[in-house]
């Protein structure tokens, strides 16, 4: 929540930077320059490969990044298809990063244990 350059991750992009693998399922409010994921971006070419949940976040725009439904963002399809190194996976590398409970959580980094 803010006034201006709101976004579920990042409220501003600016030349040189880059975000990438991520994603933002959160509630978002402003006022100027808001977006799912990305508030305000100089240069849409650093975000790469991002999401965020357009239903939680109650915003269908970003500056940059892929807005996908909950039921999208809780599919391993969704990242995998867009690069992610998911565990069980080898087309995206097999360092396995990601696991995700397939239709009830979000993504989780590979320690990260399930919700209880």
């Amino acid at each position: 929540t803010g006034n201006r350059n709101v976004g579920g991750l990042v409220g501003m992009v600016s030349s040189g930077s880059s975000v990438s693998l991520c994603y933002s399922v959160g509630l978002v409010n402003g006022t100027d320059h808001v977006g799912g994921l990305v508030g305000r971006a100089t240069s849409n070419w650093g975000v790469t490969r991002c999401f965020w949940d357009i239903s939680t976040s109650n915003l269908a725009a970003s500056a940059g990044g892929t807005g996908k439904t909950t039921a999208e963002m809780q599919m391993a399809a969704t990242f995998i298809e867009a690069g992610w190194d998911f565990v069980g996976e080898t087309a995206n590398g097999t360092e396995d990063l990601w696991w995700i409970l397939e239709g009830k959580d979000y993504p989780r980094l590979w320690w990260e244990p399930a919700e209880q």
